[in-house]
């Protein structure tokens, strides 16, 4: 067996100002959290369909000229305390479940690189509800469950952290809980704020 040993997150709560070096890079999940999350100083580079696969392609983050430029671009002008990483729900009816783990490895190296010290949360696939991921040959539960425990080991909880916010939405059989969404698949603008609560409990103070 030749896995390193991980330490265990030391996660802390933490306020809103926490977020205010954060930058949130993701699909229409992270969209959502951008107008309902009401943490307005932190920076969201997201993007409706984004994946890990197009992550560095395309052209969703502002430069300091004023331009959109592609994340890439953007992380070498600023540097971010925090950054909070969500994709993958878009990847699951392309790719292999190999490659999506070091296209996801690569880019977190990536982001790394650029940004050496920032602390780095991956997050967990968010769920979809019982009814969408039964009648969905791709986009389902236990695709995103496999998806999350190959994530999860690119933590080294030193400078990189998996999190999961389905601890706080799943109905408790491994779904998106319906009260929670309005198409099987997205948050209610209003259930963001369980989010951001999440997030609070989950800091870490360098």
């Amino acid at each position: 067996d030749n896995t390193e040993w991980v330490p265990e997150a030391q996660f802390t709560t933490v306020d809103a100002s926490y977020f205010d070096d954060a930058l949130f890079i993701g699909d229409s999940r992270m969209v959502g959290m951008h107008d309902y999350s009401g943490l307005d100083n932190a920076t969201y580079y997201a993007e409706v369909g984004l994946t890990i696969y197009s992550l560095f392609d395309d052209k969703i983050a502002p430069l300091a000229d004023g331009s959109m430029g592609t994340i890439e671009q953007a992380l070498q002008e600023r540097q971010f305390g925090k950054i909070y990483l969500m994709v993958g729900i878009n990847e699951l009816g392309t790719g292999t479940r190999e490659r999506f783990l070091e296209t996801y490895r690569a880019a977190v190296e990536k982001i790394h690189a650029l940004q050496p010290d920032a602390l780095i949360f991956i997050q967990g696939i968010l769920y979809v509800t019982e009814s969408r991921s039964q009648s969905d040959a791709y986009i389902n539960n236990p695709n995103i469950m496999t998806r999350n425990a190959d994530i999860a080991t690119l933590a080294d909880n030193k400078q990189i952290f998996y999190i999961d916010v389905n601890e706080v939405y799943s109905d408790g059989n491994g779904n998106l809980s319906t009260e929670y969404s309005f198409d099987n698949a997205h948050l209610k603008g209003a259930c963001y704020d369980k989010w951001v609560t999440f997030l609070m409990e989950h800091g870490i103070v360098k």
